[in-house]
């Protein structure tokens, strides 16, 4: 009996901390690196370079109303340059798949980068 009990405290911590780590989105690198100038480091739209840009970049923590929860890869096609209407302004928003797909000699690991982007935004929505 005591044995059960300690196995449903051992599953109640863990599923707990499984909750706690999956809200845990510390800033990847791979974000900050592509992404934070614009759209801050927060994704608020209020990063150092967003001032000075016609439109200003959006708030990226509201993408479930667009592309699903959890993101989907329409959000993916639309990173890369697939769907995203080409005229944003000034082209200030880069077709990300023409630079990922440079990233290095195996596209791989370009993919490897949007998706560790796209992991990225997923777990920041707010769904407000």
């Amino acid at each position: 009996m005591k044995a059960f009990f300690a196995a449903i405290v051992v599953l109640l911590v863990l599923a707990t901390t499984a909750r706690t780590e999956q809200k845990a989105c510390g800033p990847r690198p791979e974000y900050v690196r592509y992404c934070a100038a614009c759209h801050g480091e927060r994704a608020d739209g209020n990063g150092p370079v967003a001032g000075g840009l016609n439109p200003r970049p959006p708030a990226l923590t509201s993408l479930h109303k667009k592309f699903g929860n959890p993101l989907s890869t329409d959000l993916v096609v639309f990173l890369v340059g697939s769907t995203m209407p080409r005229a944003h302004g000034t082209s200030a928003m880069p077709v990300w798949g023409r630079v990922f797909g440079k990233y290095s000699s195996d596209p791989a690991v370009g993919d490897l980068v949007l998706w560790r982007i796209v992991d990225h935004l997923d777990c920041i929505q707010t769904d407000e």
